[in-house]
């Protein structure tokens, strides 16, 4: 016999998973995929688990489920504030960027390295995606820690890196854009920033400017004392005249007239 009162309870039970979920997901600020870290994406299928299998179980009230689902909510949150705070604990659950071509080369970390495990065919799906079609044409790409993939041409500029966030050190950006901790302070003390932790982020462009915004939201612009200055080598090769083989050519006289240039050849 179809028991109305319990199916009333499972659908109101619902409602409010669905609702409690929204809820967060509002709260949080993170309503699209490109922004759920692992904990977000962990976090969604116990909470489906929770749902999925609370709301057909008559005997566990809806106190315990709102509250399972609450404790659930708090814990997620509790885990992405750490890692936001805390670089260390970040790169251990997100991972770090890593760089897999550079200057058009492929570098021997992306190769041989077990954490990343390049795939071939997955990353040249991943280019042609983005309009590239060639190797050729990549001077640099990287892989970001939260998986997508920058990528810079030929005859593009560099990549930005975030070299500060919230106050902390992003190592792995340090490292991408080979650059200290020393060096850091001594560039934020020349451009008159302040203190590292008080900052809100840090970037180094690809003009080597380093913008710095502060916890208050003020955007200030300075220079790297020691930008890079790129020089191009151009190394000729010459052959050694005496190890050139003659050619017709070296018979020409060279007073010849054109006419009898084109005639000497074809003959």
């Amino acid at each position: 016999m179809f028991d109305i009162h319990g199916f009333e309870m499972t659908v109101f039970k619902l409602l409010v998973g669905v609702i409690l979920i929204v809820l967060h997901l509002r709260i949080t600020g993170k309503q699209q995929t490109t922004q759920m870290t692992p904990i977000d994406f962990i976090g969604n299928f116990i909470l489906g688990g929770i749902i999925g299998g609370v709301i057909y179980n008559h005997a566990i009230s809806f106190a315990e489920y709102v509250s399972v689902l609450l404790v659930t909510f708090a814990i997620i949150s509790g885990f992405n504030y750490v890692t936001s705070k805390f670089m260390s604990t970040r790169s251990l659950v997100m991972g770090q960027a890593y760089t897999i071509i550079e200057n058009g080369q492929f570098t021997q970390d992306a190769l041989e390295s077990p954490e990343h495990k390049l795939d071939p065919v997955e990353f040249l799906a991943e280019l042609r995606g983005m309009g590239i079609f060639s190797l050729s044409d990549v001077r640099i790409a990287q892989r970001e820690a939260n998986g997508s993939l920058t990528v810079r041409r030929m005859n593009e500029g560099d990549v930005n890196y975030l070299l500060v966030s919230n106050g902390q050190i992003v190592s792995d950006n340090m490292e991408l854009a080979g650059r200290s901790e020393e060096w850091l302070r001594d560039e934020l003390e020349q451009a008159g920033a302040g203190a590292l932790e008080n900052l809100f982020l840090v970037e180094l462009d690809a003009h080597r400017h380093l913008t710095i915004v502060d916890q208050s939201g003020l955007t200030t612009s300075s220079a790297i004392s020691d930008a890079a200055v790129d020089e191009v080598t151009t190394v000729t090769e010459f052959d050694d005249p005496g190890t050139q083989t003659a050619t017709l050519e070296d018979f020409i006289p060279s007073d010849a007239q054109p006419d009898e240039v084109s005639s000497q050849t074809n003959n």
